[in-house]
This record gives structure tokens, C-alpha cells and sequence, in this order.
């Protein structure tokens, strides 16, 4: 292994790139878990809550667009927001969406195994405990961050396709074999909607079932063309997610029957599975499939982003050399996935056990909101400086004025509504937590980054790679 060298270059090309966002993104799980909370908050006008959440995150995304043309680097935010800002916002955004990622394996695994065991154990007489499932999805993950971005890509773009297929599938056959209350597009119309505290809610949650688009910036330079598949990635993953959620959500609605959704928002298994079982005379085995994929997949795409975060700031000097070594053959980040899994491994067994598996996706998933709005705020401010310090001729009101600050006082009033009134235990623990990763990440700047003799990072913080 050398101690300092570059990733895979060239090796990935638009579809990569694009499945690595969606992927982060988790599709099925996005739909197939918040179809029950939106439809109880909106009623039948739940498909408008994602078409509303949708058009707030393309504004949230505009900015990140030029950001992401002229930056493409593997450090994300980190390099954004230290060049539009400063180096000493710049580490603080980049650790704090590091860690979250990096996090984010840990509640994935933990739900994905608890939703395995309790789908497998009464249904097929499988009873293994859900961190066996756990351990493999994590395993699984080391094995392709090891191996390189080109398998995971592979396993990405494998998976995502099919719960994709699988998500829409069903849905489809809602429409066409609707229950009471026939198929019609009530859900589009906004005069049907009767609670606006509620559709208000709805949104919020749907807001963060598209977080992940970003991620594209992760593997931009491994790609072929970053400055030209990044931004298309974003772009492009944001509106595929978007078409296939509002899609979804209308046919998982009309399969139902819009006649009778109090028992959509009320059932106590997730609606998909009941759905294909009544569609598809037994098929809940082939959305259990489907949510395995998602949650591996989104795994593999965390771990991705996470090392790669880590590999760009470590570049720099902004944290520990060793985090920047890449393996001589596979051309990976070895430190940082090593790093990474002991992390996500420790989370997942150290907390999980004692938690539940559910209610530790539920803290650490409220947590990454939390986070998210820091960090989306931050990298609006950056785009603004950015092109006006360095780049004034290309400065245009829309993207680089207005869509900032509509996006930001929207994440704002998301971070209000998330917090009053405060939520149930353990969920309430969420700001806290997502507090102390700022409380580390800035002790980690004050006793390392700002002492005598070790600033030479703050020079080399939003420095480029050479992409040929």
C-alpha cells in the first residue's frame, strides 16, 4: 500500500455515478416505509407531499449544481464549503457529514436485519436474531469497499435496478387492479388536502426520503468526466427518485383503495407487504427481497461516501494522514474503510442490542436530519461566496441568490417543526446527538487542527485533485 496516492480514475461512468446518488437514496425503503406516516398525515393526498418535497430539494440542489461543476472532488462539502467560506467551516461541514454517513450503515444494517428476521421467522421458521443479518450486510459491505468502487458500483446498479422494478411493479399493478375507490388523481388536487399541520409534516419526512442525491460528488473522481456526470447525477437522481415516489405513492394508494386508507396509515405490518400479498397472492417475499437490496444498497453507497469524504479531508492534512492511504492494487481508501466498519459495526452491536434495531434507525435516521440542515445551510452560503469572490461573471440571481435563501429559510422551518413538539424517547435524543457530533468535530478543529505548527492544512483545504 502506498501511504498517499489517488483513487481509480476514469473508472466509472454516468450510471455509475447516478446509482451511487440513488442508491444513497434507498428508493423502495424511501416509499415502502413512509407511505404509511404521509397517507396518516395527508390522507389521500399524500402523492402531492412527495411532489412538494421533491420541488424543494431541486431548489436545495441548484446551487450544489455549479458547486459540484467546478469542485469535483472526492471531499464533497468539505471542499465546497472551504472554498466559498473557509477552511475552519469547511472541516466542521465536512466531519459532520462524514460521521453521518458513516453512521448511517450501523441503522441501516440493524433495520434491514430486524425486518428480515421478522418477515423469515414466522413465515418461513427461519429465527435467526436480526445482528446476524446485520454482521452479513456489514461484511458484505467491507467486501466491495476493499475490492474497489467498480464492484460496488456493479452490486449498486444490480440492486437498485431491481427494487426499482420491484417498487414500481407493484405499484402499477395497484393501478390496475385498484381496491375501493378505483383509481383516480384526487391525491394530485390540492383543494382535497384537509390538514395543513399534517400535509405539512408529510413533507418534511418525504424532504429526507431524497436525501443522499448528493453523494455523486463522492465518486466524481473516479469518473470519467466528474465536472460533466456529477451535476447530471445530482440532477438526474433527484428527478427519477422523484417521479418514481410520486408514481408510487399513487398506486401503492390505489391498491389499497383510497376508500380506505385510515387502515393504510394504521396497519401494522409496512402496506407493501400487504399489498403483494393480496396483488400478488403471496409476493411479500419478493419486497422483502426488494428492501434487502435497498438497505444493502444504501450500505455500500454510505460506506463509499463516507471513505471518500474521509480520503479528502485526510488529503489534506485536515485529518490523520493515514485515512488518505490507498491500497496499491484495488486503489481504495483502506484506512478509511477499515475505519468506517469498525464504526458502523460498533454502533450497530454496541447500541443496537440494547435499543432495538428500530428504534436505533429511528434516533440515528433523526439524527442525519439534523445534520443535514447545517450542512445544506452552509454549502447555500458557500455557493453564493463562491461565485461571487471567484467566479462574479458567472453569478446569476436564481441560482446563486434566490434558491439559497428559499432552501435555506425552508430547512430552517423543517429543523422547527422536527423539534416542537419535541418527539417520543428515543427519537427526542436527536438533536443532542447530532450537537455532540458538532461538539467532537469541533474539538477535534480547536486541539489539533488550529495548534501551533498544524495549520498547514487550512492552505490545502479546498485544494483539487488532478482529473486529467
Amino acid at each position: 500500500m502506498n501511504a498517499k496516492s489517488d483513487l481509480r480514475k476514469g473508472s466509472v461512468g454516468l450510471a455509475g455515478v447516478l446509482m451511487q446518488a440513488i442508491a444513497q437514496i434507498s428508493p423502495t425503503l424511501g416509499i415502502f416505509y413512509t407511505i404509511a406516516f404521509t397517507t396518516g398525515q395527508a390522507g389521500i393526498s399524500a402523492p402531492l407531499t412527495y411532489l412538494a418535497a421533491f420541488a424543494v430539494c431541486l431548489v436545495i440542489s441548484v446551487p450544489m449544481l455549479g458547486l459540484a461543476r467546478h469542485l469535483p472532488s472526492a471531499g464533497g462539502f468539505y471542499t465546497y464549503v472551504s472554498q466559498g467560506i473557509g477552511p475552519r467551516s469547511g472541516f466542521l461541514t465536512g466531519w459532520l457529514y462524514a460521521i453521518m454517513v458513516m453512521i448511517v450503515p450501523a441503522a441501516l444494517a440493524a433495520f434491514t436485519g430486524a425486518v428480515l428476521h421478522d418477515e423469515l421467522s414466522p413465515r418461513y421458521g427461519v429465527g435467526l436474531p436480526w445482528w446476524v443479518y446485520a454482521l452479513a450486510i456489514l461484511a458484505v459491505c467491507l467486501g466491495c469497499a476493499f475490492r474497489g468502487i467498480v464492484i460496488s458500483i456493479r452490486f449498486l446498479v444490480a440492486m437498485t435496478l431491481f427494487e426499482i422494478t420491484v417498487g414500481l411493479g407493484l405499484s402499477l399493478t395497484g393501478l390496475f387492479s385498484p381496491g375501493p375507490g378505483g383509481v383516480n388523481i384526487s391525491g394530485f388536487d390540492p383543494s382535497r388536502i384537509d390538514n395543513s399541520s399534517g400535509f405539512f409534516l408529510a413533507i418534511v419526512l418525504s424532504i429526507f426520503a431524497f436525501t443522499g442525491f448528493e453523494s455523486a460528488a463522492a465518486v466524481g473522481e473516479e469518473s470519467r468526466d466528474p465536472k460533466r456526470l456529477v451535476p447530471r447525477a445530482i440532477f438526474g437522481s433527484l428527478a427519477l427518485i422523484g417521479a418514481f415516489y410520486v408514481f408510487c405513492a399513487w398506486g401503492l394508494q390505489a391498491g389499497w383503495g383510497t376508500s380506505n386508507l385510515e387502515a393504510l396509515a394504521n396497519s401494522p405490518t409496512a402496506p407493501a407487504f400487504v399489498l403483494a400479498d393480496h396483488l400478488w397472492h403471496g409476493g411479500s417475499i419478493v419486497v422483502l427481497i426488494a428492501l434487502v437490496n435497498s438497505g444493502l444498497g444504501v450500505c455500500i453507497a454510505c460506506t463509499t461516501s463516507s471513505t471518500r469524504t474521509l480520503y479528502g479531508m485526510a488529503r489534506t492534512g485536515a485529518l490523520p494522514d493515514a485515512l488518505a492511504r490507498v491500497h496499491k492494487h484495488h486503489r481504495t481508501p483502506i484506512i478509511a474503510v477499515f475505519a468506517q466498519t469498525v464504526v458502523a459495526l460498533t454502533i450497530c452491536l454496541a447500541v443496537g442490542l440494547p435499543l432495538g434495531p428500530y428504534n436505533l434507525f429511528n434516533l440515528l435516521g433523526t439524527t442525519g436530519t439534523f445534520v443535514y440542515i447545517p450542512i445544506f445551510v452552509l454549502m447555500n452560503i458557500a455557493a453564493y461566496r463562491f461565485f461571487r469572490l471567484r467566479h462574479p461573471a458567472e453569478l446569476r440571481v436564481f441560482p446563486h441568490v434566490i434558491c439559497p435563501m428559499v432552501s435555506t429559510a425552508a430547512l430552517i422551518v423543517i429543523g422547527w417543526k422536527s423539534i416542537v413538539p419535541l418527539p417520543d424517547w428515543p427519537v427526542r435524543l436527536a438533536p443532542g446527538l447530532a450537537a455532540l457530533y458538532l461538539l467532537l468535530g469541533t474539538a477535534v478543529l480547536i486541539g489539533r487542527n488550529l495548534r501551533k505548527g498544524r495549520r498547514g492544512w487550512m492552505e490545502s483545504a479546498g485544494e483539487l485533485p488532478d482529473i486529467g
